[in-house]
């Protein structure tokens, strides 16, 4: 159902000593608005190589949605003014930063009180 709406595109990262290789395993991304999804980031360099490799494949747009953006050190900063542009980044409050991170373009906060809460108590139980 979702990849009827929204074909799914998927990037591999090889990595060999200290380089890393981003390809696209499956899927076309010319043409589309492509948000590469993650579960952690630390200094971002997998995403940035990922944006560059879908670019360079015929993506007209970048965006990424990461759950748990640790970003060490003020790493964030690099996707403030980086050579590949991300015209959204989403990322959740599972770490203290990451309110004070979204005061900045491109990232955006997306709350998890309210969907965590809604699971633990279920639609059933909101709704009786």
């Amino acid at each position: 159902m979702f990849e009827d709406r929204f074909p799914l595109v998927t990037c591999t990262k090889v990595r060999e000593d200290d380089q890393r290789q981003v390809t696209v395993k499956e899927g076309d991304p010319k043409g589309r608005h492509v948000v590469i999804v993650d579960d952690l980031v630390m200094t971002g360099g997998t995403l940035k190589e990922c944006a560059k490799v879908l670019l360079a494949q015929g993506a007209d747009k970048i965006s990424a949605y990461v759950t748990h953006p640790v970003f060490p050190h003020d790493s964030w900063k690099l996707f403030t003014q980086s050579d590949v542009a991300f015209e959204n980044f989403w990322i959740t409050d599972s770490v203290p930063h990451a309110r004070q991170i979204t005061q900045h373009p491109p990232f955006k906060l997306l709350p998890l009180a309210d969907v965590i809460s809604e699971g633990l108590l279920g639609l059933s139980f909101v709704s009786h």
